[in-house]
């Protein structure tokens, strides 16, 4: 044994699942699955305890295992052996979130021929310092309209602007290099209703573009669960440790103007054309669920990727609420079951009917 302990890098962050684990590195943006058996021993190296205790505790029987275990710490760099003034150089990585902006991120829903409002609302998203908003507009948007939208960012703190629109012929891989040359807060398209097998050829040339050939009337089309989704990189996962991964500081304003948590949210804040965005963050409502963790919620608090997933209040299971009648229930669109660990399609599920069919009642 080279040294009497063994330091787990503090950017190594390890959730503990009902049938396994997840161990996930969040410098190097990345993850993989450990046995449960391995995450405790690792919750026992964090606290400092020796690796002769640990190996005087599970008995010569396991010295295999267990020497495997570290093996694989040491190969994959999750850790090191160190002395024991070593293991105190190296401080906990602190968890907190701090985030300084009122308003981080915003979703607005838009009318083609409202475009010219936009700068307002825009305007107002600043003055809550969000920088990252998303642009939904259910028609085609032609190349006149992409630069009437780059126009009204120009100049503004907003670093980041997501389009989801229709497709258009109109809107070609010449069309979206350009775009994306002049347009540098763009960072993803999503064109739907597209044709299929559209491409876009190499994307280090323009943002993100994807196409869809599914079509969307309205925004129910959000609140999916996929590990595709998944992001492990610092921000996003220091988020969900403290807050909710979908709602914390977010914003909404939907295609009738009504000031949202989400677009697929019941609840109304009031309207941008009645009262400012300002004015409706300070509803005694509006910040409900921004600490609602995956730590609370139905199967999710017992999911190995819950720090690494997002969430969705706007389409759960409905059968879990806590004292404030705030919805803890399980994320309808998530097909995975951490119980069993195997992903199944989630609208085939007979025990999610219920809460769809009553989704597929509202107006």
């Amino acid at each position: 044994m080279k040294h009497d302990y063994f330091r787990v890098y503090t950017n190594c962050i390890v959730t503990k699942g009902y049938t396994r684990s997840l161990i996930s590195d969040i410098q190097r943006d990345n993850s993989e699955f450990i046995p449960n058996s391995l995450a405790d021993i690792i919750e026992r190296l964090n606290q400092k305890e020796s690796l002769a205790s640990i190996y005087k505790d599970y008995g010569e029987e396991s010295k295999p295992i267990l020497d495997e275990y570290f093996d694989f710490l040491l190969q994959e760099e999750y850790g090191f052996y160190c002395s024991n003034e070593e293991f105190d150089m190296f401080i906990d990585l602190d968890l907190h979130y701090q985030n300084p902006d009122r308003i981080s991120n915003m979703i607005i829903e838009i009318k083609k021929n409202e475009l010219s409002s936009l700068k307002g609302v825009v305007t107002q998203a600043e003055r809550l310092g969000c920088k990252f908003i998303a642009l939904v507009c259910y028609e085609s948007l032609d190349p006149d309209d992409f630069d009437k939208i780059k126009v009204i960012f120009d100049n503004t703190i907003v670093s980041s602007v997501e389009i989801i629109s229709q497709y258009s012929d109109r809107i070609n891989e010449n069309t979206i290099s350009e775009l994306s040359t002049k347009f540098e807060r763009l960072t993803s398209l999503f064109l739907f209703n597209a044709p299929p097998k559209m491409s876009m050829g190499s994307r280090k040339k323009y943002c993100k573009v994807v196409f869809s050939q599914k079509k969307y009337t309205n925004f129910s089309f959000c609140g999916g669960i996929s590990s595709d989704h998944f992001q492990t990189n610092l921000p996003k996962v220091l988020e969900a440790l403290n807050h909710n991964s979908c709602l914390n500081k977010k914003i909404a304003v939907d295609i009738n103007g009504n000031i949202k948590n989400c677009p697929a949210m019941p609840e109304s804040f009031g309207n941008i054309k009645d009262i400012s965005l300002n004015e409706a963050v300070k509803h005694q409502n509006f910040e409900q669920y921004w600490n609602v963790t995956k730590d609370v919620i139905t199967g999710c608090k017992d999911c190995e990727f819950r720090y690494i997933c997002t969430d969705c209040r706007a389409f759960t299971e409905r059968s879990d609420s806590n004292e404030n009648l705030l919805d803890l229930s399980k994320p309808l669109k998530c097909g995975y079951d951490p119980y069993t660990g195997e992903w199944e399609e989630w609208s085939a599920n007979e025990l999610k009917q219920k809460a769809i069919n009553y989704y597929k009642q509202l107006p």
